[in-house]
């Protein structure tokens, strides 16, 4: 409450919330009945949302007794370079940058002790580490005889990242790709079907490396071993698989479903997508404690963020001259080409617009030769520049084009990386559809023409069957078991006929499952669309079924058959409650679904 009131909350906001605290109570349940009411006297509860609000409020305390005690000079400068803060807390972790010197170890030890009577937060020794960047051995002496504690080497971890003064090495970065490797045992692939480990792959997987992708720029050779641990396990359930078990390629997996892949992560466009919040928080916020640090960007970031950002100057302080779209929404990069290769990197990093324009200084970093082209360039741009107006006191704004609201989002910076892609003509009819997900897996497979048929299997050298199982009248392919064979033309007039849809039926002309799909769905108003795509899912899901019974079961192609196994599935759909269908019922003699589409 101290603390609140020295932040500014006032006596009644702080009496409210004490009153909250010392209130408040909690019921054990055993055998799901309540016990008797245990009153809360102070504090809160393990686990209580607020508890890392208090961990906030009490670390701020911490943080302001360093950051006084820097401010007074009273701990040596770490560089020549003024930084803005040399603690940074996290919850009950703390990371303190000193000195190697006696003056400045006693005074932290002398805060942390004063800090630790005040607040109960006692340092424990035996979990603090020393690690030294760059001192000597006479320094670390010295830092050993005062800090009684273990000193370690870098590379080191630290909320969960290796942290390192180098280049993280092939071994430093081996137990990331272990620790995803080590998530698969426990989980029972052989009982899950395809469409079940891409919700695991994405969703656990590939959300174990948000957090470090974030931070860190991934090498090629550890995303190539990830993603051979994510490709195998979706595709066989094991942590390795060959060529043969991976039916589509993996950068095609790796898109959208709108653009023809099953929605998972790309590591690669995630980690640019991720890492150009950097400096786009350190142009937009340049008050953040990090932003005076040296940032790291790979090239992929650069050209992202060039792409992305435009600028509206104001006072020009925070837009750099050479490179940012502060000329209608160009840079001068891209205005002037030949102009700007005459410009130094480090100037161009540099060079604001404000100090540009201040007795037009940006003539001074065009150095070297000036060819003829650049000489135009430099004309058109004296005269674009001198009709530009600062505004004093007014700051820059700069606008993330990619997203409606004009803020960076990681979402928009990822899709701006697969602009110009050809869209999944069919993905509204697979993916929007109610069907079980392992069965709109299996349509994307056949609009892909990537399931295991007699002529797949045959381009491979394996035994294969040589005619249509269902028809034994012409070799088989996806496109014709589904619509071309005589068997599956029939099974469809007979369930579209239940349907009062047999018009609708593939005609011996329809050679090819998507185009007969999208000229039906023309056929009919929108009201019924997702009604109609779930039967054709449901059909082309049954007769796939009764081919693979009678290719590896022995069974004999029979039409009732068939239809019996539309009514079973389509009642099972119908319980857990498909779009589009109505409850089923039982019918003697046909397909036991009203579907009531019309």
């Amino acid at each position: 409450m101290e603390v609140l009131g020295q932040l500014g909350f006032g006596s009644r906001w702080r009496d409210l919330l004490c009153g909250l605290l010392t209130s408040s109570s909690t019921q054990v349940l055993l055998n799901g009945t309540p016990g008797k009411v245990i009153h809360h006297r102070r504090g809160l509860r393990q686990g209580d949302p607020l508890s890392p609000m208090l961990f906030i409020l009490v670390m701020d305390v911490l943080n302001w007794m360093i950051t006084r005690a820097s401010e007074a000079e009273l701990f040596q400068p770490l560089s020549r370079r003024p930084l803005q803060h040399r603690i940074s807390p996290y919850a009950d972790d703390v990371a303190l940058f000193l000195r190697p010197t006696a003056a400045d170890i006693s005074l932290s030890l002398r805060i942390l002790n004063l800090f630790g009577d005040a607040s109960g937060l006692k340092t424990n020794v035996q979990k603090s580490n020393v690690l030294p960047i760059h001192c000597s051995e006479e320094n670390m002496g010295l830092v050993q005889n005062l800090l009684p504690c273990e000193v370690l080497e870098f590379p080191c971890r630290y909320l969960g990242l290796p942290l390192s003064t180098r280049k993280l090495t092939r071994g430093q970065f081996q137990p990331i790709i272990d620790r995803i490797a080590d998530q698969l045992p426990g989980w029972k692939a052989d009982l899950m079907t395809r469409a079940g480990r891409v919700v695991m792959v994405q969703h656990v997987l590939t959300a174990m490396m948000v957090y470090l992708a974030m931070a860190i720029d991934l090498p090629p050779w550890a995303i190539k071993a990830i993603d051979k641990i994510r490709r195998a396990f979706i595709w066989r359930g094991r942590k390795e698989a060959n060529g043969g078990h991976c039916l589509i390629a993996w950068p095609k997996v790796c898109r959208s479903k709108e653009l023809g892949g099953l929605g998972i992560s790309d590591l690669k466009a995630l980690g640019v997508a991720l890492r150009v919040r950097w400096p786009w928080l350190r142009k937009t916020e340049p008050h953040k404690p990090w932003a005076s640090l040296p940032l790291q960007t790979s090239k992929e970031v650069e050209c992202l963020l060039m792409m992305a950002v435009v600028t509206e100057v104001g006072d020009g302080a925070n837009t750099l001259f050479w490179k940012d779209n502060w000329l209608d929404g160009k840079s001068i990069q891209s205005l002037a080409p030949s102009l700007s290769a005459s410009v130094s990197r480090g100037r161009a990093n540099r060079r604001s617009v404000k100090d540009a324009l201040d007795n037009d200084l940006w003539l001074e970093d065009i150095q070297g030769e000036i060819t003829i082209d650049a000489l135009w360039e430099y004309l058109e741009l004296w005269d674009i520049i001198n009709a530009v107006e600062l505004q004093q006191g007014i700051p820059d704004k700069h606008i993330w084009r990619l997203s409606s609201s004009g803020q960076y989002t990681a979402q928009s910076a990822y899709e701006a990386q697969f602009q110009g892609a050809i869209r999944f003509e069919p993905y509204a009819r697979i993916w929007k559809t109610w069907a079980p997900p392992k069965c709109r897996f299996f349509m994307w497979l056949v609009a892909h023409n990537q399931c295991w048929t007699a002529d797949r299997l045959a381009r491979r050298g394996l035994p294969h069957p040589a005619r249509c199982p269902l028809c034994d009248q012409e070799e088989e392919n996806i496109q014709h078991l589904l619509i071309g064979c005589v068997f599956a033309r029939h099974f469809w007039y007979s369930i579209l006929h239940y349907a009062s849809l047999s018009v609708l039926a593939p005609q011996p002309s329809d050679i090819a499952l998507n185009d007969w799909w999208r000229k039906v769905e023309n056929c009919v108003d929108s009201e019924v669309h997702k009604g109609l795509n779930s039967i054709i899912i449901l059909g082309a899901w049954t007769i796939w079924r009764h081919r693979n019974d009678c290719v590896f079961n022995g069974a004999s192609p029979r039409l009732g058959t068939a239809l019996v196994l539309a009514k079973e599935e389509a009642l099972l759909w119908s319980l857990a409650r498909a779009k589009g269908l109505p409850p089923a019922r039982y019918q003697r003699g046909g397909l036991g679904l009203v579907f009531g589409l019309l």
